[in-house]
């Protein structure tokens, strides 16, 4: 029996990052599964590359979402966040870098205690701990509800940030974060612009 209770999601992320030294060859590509208060559920994937950003969402029925539910209960998804990654320096890449991990946010707002638990993961710590096939079985999920034909929206735009992971690359600072105006800080310190964290998953406060 898992530890974590999953009656209630507030958000599930997948994501997964890149750079290197080039200007404008930073990549990025997150799915977002958002239930908002109202019950309505959404699937948001932002794909990043280079100076372009492109926000895809699709409407998702209530059947799908408490498949999506189901499944993370199933794997036990909040409990990846327990699970460590230790890489190796010897192998450590300095003029690239990726990244790919995820969150998940259980909504307690109905229980006592804290309102939400949000726990943070490192992919690569899942694929070590022997879980691979679970988050496949995540991924495939998602990626089946993301086709391009059902969305019910799309936005592109350019970003400004595109020069910030050949910064970093070059000076060792790890990633910039660009002002944005009208934007908000995180407790974790990351700079949003929308109802959650993009790195931690917190709500805008």
């Amino acid at each position: 029996m898992s530890d974590y209770n999953y009656v209630r999601i507030s958000r599930i992320k997948l994501s997964a990052s890149s750079s290197g030294m080039m200007m404008g060859s930073n990549k990025s590509d997150a799915t977002e599964v958002v239930w908002e208060k109202d019950g309505r559920t959404f699937l948001v994937r932002t794909v990043i590359e280079g100076y372009l950003r492109e926000v895809s969402t699709w409407n998702l029925t209530p059947e799908l979402a408490e498949k999506i539910r189901r499944t993370a209960e199933r794997i036990d998804m909040a409990s990846w966040g327990n699970l460590k990654y230790e890489e190796d320096p010897r192998f450590r890449c300095t003029d690239y870098s990726s990244s790919a991990g995820g969150s998940i946010i259980l909504d307690y707002r109905d229980l006592s205690g804290k309102p939400y638990e949000i726990m943070n993961f490192d992919q690569r710590a899942v694929t070590a701990a022997g879980k691979g096939e679970d988050l496949k079985a995540l991924e495939d999920l998602l990626s089946g509800i993301a086709d391009p034909d059902t969305r019910a929206s799309v936005e592109k735009t350019e970003t400004t940030n595109a020069m910030a992971p050949a910064m970093n690359g070059f000076m060792g600072m790890g990633m910039m974060k660009m002002p944005t105006e009208g934007g908000w800080t995180c407790k974790c310190g990351t700079l949003n612009t929308g109802k959650f964290c993009s790195e931690c998953g917190l709500p805008r406060p």
